[in-house]
């Protein structure tokens, strides 16, 4: 699949199946992540978790879940892949890397069949329960700033339409 082809297949998924990704497939979403434009170059200061573990998706998705009593912000996503960050002196830079990160690794997902969705209330869940850090093993001072689920659409939902235009654009020449 081509660069454009990729990028309109890739759509938000609210609903996964079960059915785990291939661990060859994660790794090359994940190295995708690694190669996205990083404020500064600063590599370092970032760290992508892949998270698997049941128990520990069921507590992020019920940490989560505090922002929006009864909902399930994983969205029964076998794979959540969580980006945490230390503080640049590049006030805030960390957000706008995370952008770049998680869309490298969605377009990568899409190219290869796996479904996925940009989350931020996991985000949030994280960043507001201490010991959920702790648990996928955060060094100190980094918190999350991003996160995305993977894995396969459980049934078909509506999509986009992908051949449109969806943002106005205006040219200055």
């Amino acid at each position: 699949m081509n660069t454009l082809d990729a990028i309109k297949a890739r759509h938000s998924t609210r609903g996964f199946s079960d059915k785990q990704i291939p661990d060859a497939d994660l790794e090359k979403i994940l190295f995708a992540g690694g190669q996205a434009a990083v404020g500064g170059a600063d590599f370092k200061s970032l760290k992508l978790y892949a998270v698997q573990d049941p128990e520990l998706l069921k507590a992020i998705d019920e940490s989560s879940a505090k922002m929006r009593p009864g909902s399930h912000p994983l969205y029964g996503a076998p794979t959540l892949v969580v980006l945490a960050s230390k503080e640049s002196i590049l006030k805030n830079i960390e957000f706008t890397n995370a952008g770049c990160v998680i869309q490298n690794m969605m377009v990568a997902a899409a190219d290869l069949g796996i479904d996925s969705i940009y989350l931020w209330m996991s985000m949030y869940g994280i960043n507001n329960d201490p010991e959920l850090g702790k648990k996928l093993g955060f060094p100190e001072g980094f918190t999350c700033v991003g996160t995305m689920a993977l894995g396969y659409e459980a049934k078909e939902f509506p999509k986009l339409k992908a051949d449109e235009q969806r943002i106005e654009v205006t040219y200055i020449k």
